[in-house]
C-alpha cells in the first residue's frame, strides 16, 4: 500500500477517534481515572459489559446489513463498531491508551517468518514449525 493510502486511512481513523472523544465529551461519558475508579475490578467488569451491549448492538446492525446484501450499510455499521470500540477505550482511560499501545506493539512484532495469512479464513496465524 502506498504512502497516500497510509495517509487518507491514518485521516479517517483519526477524525473517527477525534469524533469519539468530542462526542464523549459533549455528553459527559465519565472515563474511569476521571471517577478515581480505575483499579475497581468491579467497576471495570461492569463498564465493559456495558459498552459490550453497545458493541453487540453495533455488530447484530453489521450483520442484519450483511444478510440483507446492503453494501454501503454494512460498511458504515462496521465503522460504528469501530466508533464503540474507541469509545469503549476512551472510557478504560490509561487502562485503555495502555492497551492500545501493548497491541499496537505486539501486532507489529509479527512477521512474515513466523506468521501467515491463512488462505481461507484471512486471518494471520502463526505458521507452523514443521513447514
Amino acid at each position: 500500500m502506498g504512502n497516500l493510502r497510509k495517509e487518507r486511512y491514518m485521516d479517517a481513523v483519526s477524525e473517527l477517534a477525534e469524533s469519539v472523544f468530542d462526542f464523549h465529551d459533549k455528553f459527559e461519558v465519565p472515563e474511569l481515572d476521571r471517577i478515581n475508579d480505575s483499579n475497581n475490578k468491579e467497576l471495570v467488569l461492569e463498564t465493559l459489559r456495558r459498552r459490550l451491549s453497545f458493541l453487540m448492538e453495533e455488530v447484530g446492525e453489521h450483520s442484519r446489513a450483511l444478510n440483507r446484501i446492503e453494501l454501503p450499510n454494512a460498511v458504515e455499521e462496521i465503522v460504528d463498531v469501530a466508533y464503540v470500540a474507541l469509545g469503549t477505550i476512551l472510557v478504560l482511560g490509561e487502562q485503555g491508551d495502555n492497551s492500545c499501545h501493548d497491541v499496537s506493539s505486539k501486532n507489529n512484532s509479527k512477521n512474515a517468518d513466523d506468521y501467515v495469512v491463512n488462505p481461507i479464513s484471512g486471518k494471520l496465524v502463526r505458521k507452523d514449525k514443521n513447514q
